[in-house]
């Protein structure tokens, strides 16, 4: 680790300014305010796991292996080109801030040939949740599932006979991206691993309550979202052929969908699958389509995680949303099927007498986007619960002294909350049909003069 050296001269300008000429004063302050900006960078992590360096936050955090030595062990999660060791290894110490699957990455971000690894928890003894090698070029790539409040091990190193090195890498959570369709949500995970430890890495992550499994694919709609809406190029996905089953025949006999989903609608790359060599009973997509692959290859690049929706039921997204000025953020978690209209929102935890009305999209941001205080979710185009054009389609109410958001246009048939009628605002215009799945969020006021946002729901009508 190396230590951040602060000139004694930038002491001086701040103890003492009245020494310095007005220009001089101006200038050393520009000068010290840069190294502020990158002593962060300045951590470049310990050669030693007993004494990992503790980080926070996204990043970017700097890394520098260049002289480091290898005390961490090998492991077969590791497994990668013949090699399942990390050498030249620094350690850090990560405190996650939200539940939700994470992305270590290094990709654009050092010419190292890096090969990291993550544990579950800070004695060098702990399990390895994720392990990778080369995901973007000859940098490294992973997603792990975090748990908001626990410390994780962060094992950054270099492939066997490859040179140390400096560089940075960032830890950012991944928000699954809700299907308007069906009402699923879905991550792609940049990770290579057998396809066991797909979908047991799938099956291991949670979202919202739901427990997440390796994509199955079964309509042209739901196809087209997947090319239309995620980034991947060799995944894993959910489909296996089952030489227990009374169609199995090779090759194309007995394939199913680990869900139970029957297999009605296929993709096939052209001449697939074709069992060549024996024992390829494991879906992958590559290419033009899927294709048959043994079980312990390691050459899809990644998988994607499905999360089923509850049927009929709303699902939340983009959770949790930034805090308040309370120190918390604002929910529809307690939105349900009740009431009058199709559909009743409740917002919890607002700020106390701050005003606030509702959104509506068909669609979900793959990247939230920062506004003033809060995290817009919603894709355009934007409907807005303002009455503007009817009474019925205005939401406006205010936060009382327990957080919820109480109506104050007669929309509401509880008196908190809103009553979603058929009809939609302008835009996006139309009417709530069934089969529909819509989302949610809330606008609202601040103290001080700023505005946030609450978490997302999607539903199905």
């Amino acid at each position: 680790m190396r230590a951040f050296w602060i000139p004694d001269v930038c002491f001086i300008a701040v103890l003492y300014p009245f020494v310095c000429h007005p220009l001089t004063l101006m200038r050393l302050a520009a000068f010290c305010f840069s190294l502020l900006l990158v002593s962060p960078l300045l951590a470049q992590g310990s050669d030693d796991c007993l004494s990992a360096l503790a980080i926070s936050g996204p990043g970017p955090h700097a890394f520098d292996n260049s002289t480091a030595t290898t005390d961490g062990l090998a492991d077969p999660l590791c497994l990668a080109f013949g090699s399942d060791q990390v050498e030249q290894d620094v350690w850090f110490r990560w405190t996650a801030a939200t539940s939700a699957p994470t992305l270590l990455s290094f990709c654009g971000q050092t010419t190292v040939d890096t090969k990291v690894a993550v544990y579950d928890g800070v004695t060098c003894n702990d399990i390895m949740l994720a392990c990778n090698d080369d995901a973007c070029g000859l940098q490294s790539e992973l997603t792990f599932p975090a748990v908001a409040g626990v410390e994780y091990l962060v094992r950054v190193g270099t492939y066997p006979t490859a040179a140390g090195g400096i560089g940075t890498f960032g830890l950012s959570p991944q928000v699954p991206i809700v299907n308007p369709g069906n009402g699923h949500s879905y991550l792609v995970v940049h990770d290579g691993p057998d396809w066991h430890t797909a979908r047991a890495g799938a099956e291991a992550m949670d979202f919202n309550g739901l427990t997440g499994h390796l994509v199955t694919i079964t309509d042209q709609a739901e196809h087209d979202w997947i090319v239309a809406n995620l980034t991947f190029t060799r995944p894993w996905i959910g489909l296996i052929q089952n030489t227990s089953s009374s169609t199995y025949a090779e090759p194309g006999g007995g394939w199913e969908w680990i869900t139970g989903e029957p297999l009605v609608f296929t993709f096939w790359a052209t001449g697939e699958p074709n069992d060549n060599p024996a024992g390829e009973d494991y879906g992958e997509w590559h290419g033009g389509g899927w294709n048959d692959m043994l079980a312990t290859s390691t050459a899809p690049s990644e998988y994607i995680v499905e999360f089923d929706g509850l049927v009929g039921g709303p699902s939340l997204f983009c959770d949790p949303a930034n805090n308040t000025s309370g120190g918390q953020p604002v929910t529809l978690e307690n939105s349900s099927f009740s009431g009058p209209g199709l559909f009743h929102l409740e917002a919890d935890g607002g700020p106390l007498d701050q005003f606030g009305y509702f959104l509506v999209s068909a669609g979900e941001l793959p990247n939230p986007v920062t506004v003033s205080q809060g995290l817009l979710c919603l894709s355009a185009p934007l409907g807005r619960y303002t009455g503007v054009t009817s009474a019925t389609l205005n939401s406006l109410g205010r936060f009382d002294a327990a957080g919820v958001l109480q109506n104050l246009t007669g929309t509401s048939s509880v008196g908190s909350g809103y009553d979603i009628p058929a009809v939609l605002p302008d835009p996006p215009a139309g009417v709530i049909t069934s089969g529909d799945t819509w989302l949610y969020q809330l606008w609202f006021r601040d103290v001080g003069g700023v505005s946030n946002f609450s978490n997302g729901i999607a539903v199905t009508f």
